[in-house]
């Protein structure tokens, strides 16, 4: 929320955030939105944030790699049953939990592999977070 608040001050850009309210809209927009932390492939995060006409993002490494909430109560853990897909780490699954196609967006785009530079261009990055252009070409 800091982070957001301080980028909207500085930059005066309309930003994507998650809801303070109870409204339907906002929260499935937040759980596109989400989808960043989630196992996606870059193509479709892309064409998603798009949507909403998102020219960056900002990945918060905090949540990505989140290690104090124990497994099934991070927001990857969430994000993942949601999609259908199984968590990640030692424990039980669900059965009807399937092995992802990909692996997960937050990390990966990280790697500054072909797959993810055709639609996501690293622009900032600090121990804390990334910030990534989308291209508009795709």
């Amino acid at each position: 929320m800091q982070l957001l608040a301080g980028v909207k001050l500085c930059t005066g850009r309309t930003l994507t955030n998650h809801p303070h309210y109870e409204d339907n809209s906002l929260r499935e927009r937040t759980k596109a939105v989400y989808q960043i932390y989630a196992k996606r492939a870059p193509e479709e995060v892309h064409a998603l944030l798009r949507s909403f006409g998102t020219d960056y993002v900002i990945l918060e490494d905090s949540i990505c790699y989140e290690r104090r909430h124990r497994r099934g109560c991070r927001l990857r853990d969430l994000l993942d049953v949601a999609n259908g897909h199984m968590m990640d780490g030692p424990g039980e699954n669900d059965p009807d939990l399937k092995l992802a196609g990909h692996p997960r967006f937050c990390e990966e785009i990280k790697k500054n592999l072909p797959t993810y530079t055709a639609y996501f261009t690293r622009v900032f990055q600090n121990k804390t977070f990334h910030v990534y252009k989308l291209s508009t070409n795709k």
